[in-house]
């Protein structure tokens, strides 16, 4: 199979919602991530969906609608829903609701996205849209075009290009389906924020069978990423051991705590993170060398950023407490 690459003017968004609606798989911006997508109401273009990204069957994927009209013909929404909606739509939240008319467990996952090319996509599709990252299953999502030809040239019809992403990580997933709000998957937008416009408090459940990207090894490049954890003046001594013993390895982070001579990706804000963490993970992919990683310290807001990390490490962190421990034990002294 031939990828098509489409510009994404009036005749190659017309070109790829024609597409989408035969049956095709199309690649197409969204602010967040380059998401692959598919007709929603065409179960086999949904099935070739999880063939394309070698995705598990039961994880499951988030349908993206052109306008808050659409929710009352696919799903149930209540007035949480609506409240959310009003502050957040387009943009960077997902919402699970009792599903109307989808096939699924009795859920549907919903989002608009606020990018204009995607936005004019969808309202030429005249479909609902199911579109997972557009990479194959476990890895760094892509976040520029030329990224999702590298994972899935040759697997899907089109890409509709585009510029990058500028939110950088996957949506906020949040189930309203019961009576508390739960974050499934952490995102651009954080729980205070969700708290604030419901009036309300706001649960987690990471690992949710209702989201994607929480219950399988995600987010992963092909070379090992050593995660640590701690204050800014431990992370910026125990980065520099680490880089001194691994000197082909990159840093990932924050400014703040990368250690003198660091190379890779020294963010100035935790947003310059979320924005080129992916590109960054795929860079030392493409170089062949590991990556040291500072994990940002617990916030709401750097909530997201955490996740993904984590995921990309495999969910291995040396904390500062684990290791001072260690180094007590051995009689090290630092």
């Amino acid at each position: 199979m031939r990828t098509e690459l489409i510009a994404p003017d009036a005749a190659g968004i017309a070109r790829a919602a024609a597409l989408l609606r035969a049956g095709a798989l199309v690649a197409f911006p969204t602010e967040t991530v380059y998401g692959l997508g598919a007709n929603a109401l065409d179960r086999s273009a949904v099935a070739r969906i999880y063939a394309a990204k070698s995705r598990p069957s039961d994880n499951p994927l988030i349908v993206h609608v052109a306008g808050p009209e659409e929710i009352g013909r696919w799903a149930e929404a209540d007035e949480r829903a609506w409240l959310l909606v009003d502050r957040f739509w387009p943009g960077p939240l997902t919402l699970v609701l009792p599903s109307r008319g989808l096939v699924g467990d009795g859920t549907v996952a919903l989002r608009m996205p606020a990018e204009p090319i995607a936005q004019h996509l969808l309202a030429h599709c005249a479909r609902p849209v199911s579109a997972p990252s557009a990479n194959r299953s476990g890895r760094p999502s892509p976040t520029t075009a030329e990224a999702v030809l590298e994972e899935m040239d040759g697997r899907i019809e089109a890409v509709l290009a585009g510029p990058p992403a500028t939110v950088g990580i996957e949506s906020t997933v949040l189930d309203l389906t019961g009576p508390t709000p739960l974050i499934l998957r952490p995102g651009d937008i954080d729980r205070l924020q969700i708290a604030k416009a419901l009036s309300a408090d706001v649960g987690s459940a990471g690992g949710s069978q209702r989201s994607p990207g929480t219950r399988y090894r995600h987010y992963a490049p092909d070379v090992p990423v050593r995660l640590f954890a701690g204050s800014e003046d431990w992370l910026r001594r125990e980065l520099a051991q680490a880089l001194l013993a691994t000197p082909e390895a990159v840093y990932i982070g924050l400014a703040a705590t990368a250690p003198a001579g660091a190379r890779g990706l020294l963010a100035a804000d935790l947003r310059e993170l979320q924005r080129s963490l992916y590109g960054a993970l795929r860079d030392a992919e493409v170089r062949r060398v590991p990556v040291i990683a500072a994990w940002p310290a617990p916030s709401p807001e750097a909530a997201g950023v955490r996740d993904r990390l984590w995921r990309a490490s495999g969910g291995h962190v040396t904390q500062e407490r684990e290791r001072e421990q260690q180094k007590e034990g051995s009689g090290e002294i630092s």
